[in-house]
């Protein structure tokens, strides 16, 4: 399975932690991965794995050219915490025609994003989570097993 994560805005200490823990989580699983991050989103996972452990083997694009550039994929996986973010997936979901799940998180979970990425056809997950990623860590679990398992 091909699996395209996409990462936006890296303002939430939640997001690196949570992401290199999907990379993990689906590479274990045998899946391809491909990450379409913000170019400092990237530099703060490079930096968390300098010796790329997690990050061995993950293909990168610039967010941008991800909707420039189509790849084939099987699933694309999103984090969401702001209304860019948001827009990112659906454009994504659009541009792809892939099975699109989306984890929309904070400090408070907005209903407005769930209801926006739900009305794309988008799989939804919340979590109230900022610091602590432990949240999102179990809607990921739950996501990928639907995702993976089904």
């Amino acid at each position: 399975m091909r699996v395209l994560v996409i990462i936006g805005c890296p303002e939430p200490p939640v997001l690196v932690p949570s992401t290199i823990y999907l990379l993990n989580m689906l590479k274990n699983r045998g899946c391809e991965v491909i990450l379409s991050a913000n170019p400092a989103a990237l530099k703060l996972l490079e930096t968390a794995d300098p010796e790329r452990y997690y990050l061995k083997g993950v293909g990168f694009q610039d967010i941008e050219m991800g909707l420039k550039n189509r790849l084939e994929v099987d699933a694309i996986v999103g984090f969401a915490h702001n209304d860019a973010a948001v827009n990112y997936i659906i454009s994504y979901k659009s541009v792809y025609d892939a099975k699109t799940y989306a984890i929309v998180f904070g400090r408070e979970v907005k209903k407005e994003y769930i209801e926006d990425l739900e009305e794309e056809g988008i799989t939804t997950y919340s979590a109230r989570a900022f610091h602590n990623p432990i949240p999102i860590v179990a809607k990921l679990k739950e996501m990928l097993r639907e995702m993976i398992f089904k």
